[in-house]
């Protein structure tokens, strides 16, 4: 007991508790195989839920090929809702708590790895990043979010005769497994999880531009709606065997091309501060800078 309220776990009873913090979170707890309620906690006082918090593992948490590495970052991603409710700082304060304590807990069966509890959390919102640092939490790594003017038009480029570049349904175990290994070794191992991936392509207006030659799959650009006439151009990657061959601003023309014909006025992505050479390929294509992110992290011991 806390004050005149409680924090506990989610159980199955709790479906129309979790419904009342957003239409996103609902259907994560309902049909995203990463959601488990030994990670989502309720603060509840008289019956009423007044803020929950998650605990997911993020695509770096399992990633191959890191297990000798003690410097390796895997993150463990931390969420608290107050729904439509005013924070109370003292139930937000006791909900992170029980998110370190439960990174804790994960950390005692990876006791070699190095785990950072984290935030995502926009350059202006001071009052957020503000918090978390009087709590310990550090920043780690800073996102570029960029932006394309869908009004302008989309650039031509020469593709390679034996490279097809199509939409493709992950729609079953073999297309997503492939996928799957692909971005594995595009990006040095770390990778979607498979439910996450197959959760994904419930997304609202997802389409996924996949380029092949014959029956390899070289790489990817995925789109998705984020608003009226704002979508998402994301997880741009070609295997590494294939790159510096113009199939990367390919995939992102293809992408643009079809948001364009779709009504969309904007286009926007996401890449981390240190990868100059994305940075390059994209401002390139014509993004502009939009803004940043930051990753705020908690080590955990």
């Amino acid at each position: 007991m806390l004050g005149d309220w409680i924090i506990r776990n989610v159980d199955d009873g709790d479906e129309g508790t979790v419904a009342a913090f957003g239409f996103a979170l609902h259907m994560h707890y309902l049909y995203h195989g990463d959601f488990e309620q030994k990670n989502m906690f309720l603060a509840v006082k008289d019956n009423e839920a007044l803020a929950l918090a998650h605990l997911t593992f993020h695509d770096t948490f399992h990633a191959a090929g890191h297990d000798d590495d003690p410097e390796f970052i895997r993150y463990l991603t931390g969420e608290i809702s107050f729904g439509g409710g005013e924070e109370d700082e003292a139930v937000k304060d006791a909900l992170l708590d029980t998110l370190i304590a439960r990174a804790r807990e994960i950390k005692a069966q990876y006791p070699h790895k190095r785990i950072v509890l984290n935030q995502y959390i926009d350059t202006g919102d001071l009052g957020e990043q503000s918090y978390y640092l009087k709590r310990g939490f550090t920043v780690y790594e800073t996102i570029v979010i960029l932006k394309y003017d869908l009004t302008r038009p989309v650039p031509v480029y020469p593709l390679p005769d034996d490279v097809q570049i199509r939409p493709f349904l992950l729609n079953h175990d073999e297309a997503r497994e492939k996928y799957h290994q692909a971005e594995q070794a595009s990006f040095d191992g770390v990778a979607w999880s498979l439910n996450h991936l197959a959760w994904m392509q419930g997304t609202p207006e997802m389409v996924n531009f996949c380029a092949f030659s014959g029956d390899q799959f070289l790489g990817n650009t995925s789109t998705w709606r984020i608003g009226d006439g704002h979508s998402a151009t994301e997880n741009v990657f070609v295997i590494p065997q294939w790159r510096s061959r113009g199939i990367a601003r390919n995939l992102l023309c293809a992408a643009l091309s079809y948001l364009k014909e779709q009504g969309k006025s904007v286009a926007t992505l996401g890449t981390y501060g240190t990868n100059k050479k994305a940075i390059r390929l994209y401002t390139r294509l014509g993004y502009e800078l939009d803004g940043f992110r930051l990753t705020l992290g908690y080590g955990i011991e």
